[in-house]
């Protein structure tokens, strides 16, 4: 091959490189749309949450309630601390990597209030468990529940995969609000209330 072909050749090797190395990833709403990927082993104990979150949760909603279902509670004991985005689904989103930073990471995340909310046991453990949202939507607040997916996605540098982010996307875009409906739970009587008056000497 005479010389001059082989630099023309060398140079367009290279300048193809320099291309694809420039190439930006795909983006939706701030997210990285990328293919989830298990690097490591899931390990649940590595997105071990308080149960004191729990309290905090609800002093936030303002009553014991399940926002995926309307549905109010008469004790915290009910219900479950349930991940919006569930840890399994972090994990194969950009949190499997296994120094000491990645683990961090995953603590910080399975303890960050924006991620959590309350569910019956039965909607956390059987109905979503980690499903995303392309697999499972709440029959109610379902735009807030996508426009959370988002901002815990954006805040803790996870990427999506583009099912999810289609199915998300379709929600979103018929959005007015993005607040928590909260529809008010039945106030719950005092038993020494109901007690009658003794009467006065």
């Amino acid at each position: 091959m005479p010389r001059r072909i082989r630099i023309y050749a060398v140079a367009s090797v290279l300048a193809m490189a320099l291309n694809l190395s420039c190439v930006r990833p795909e983006t939706w709403r701030g997210i990285v749309v990328a293919p989830e990927d298990r690097c490591s082993e899931y390990l649940p104990d590595d997105y071990r949450n308080s149960r004191s979150l729990e309290a905090e949760i609800v002093a936030e909603i303002g009553q014991i309630y399940g926002p995926y279902t309307g549905r109010c509670f008469s004790s915290a004991e009910e219900t479950d601390l349930e991940h919006i985005v569930a840890r399994s689904e972090a994990h194969d989103s950009g949190m499997c990597g296994e120094n000491l930073e990645a683990l961090e990471a995953r603590k910080a995340f399975a303890n960050d209030p924006l991620n959590l909310t309350l569910a019956s046991p039965h909607v956390n453990r059987v109905a979503k468990r980690d499903r995303d949202a392309a697999e499972w939507m709440p029959d109610e607040n379902q735009c807030w529940f996508a426009d959370r997916i988002v901002q815990v996605r954006r805040k803790h540098g996870l990427t999506i995969d583009r099912r999810e982010a289609d199915a998300l996307e379709r929600v979103l875009s018929e959005c007015q609000s993005f607040e928590m409906d909260i529809y008010p739970c039945p106030a719950t009587e005092d038993p020494e209330s109901s007690q009658p008056a003794e009467s006065a000497p």
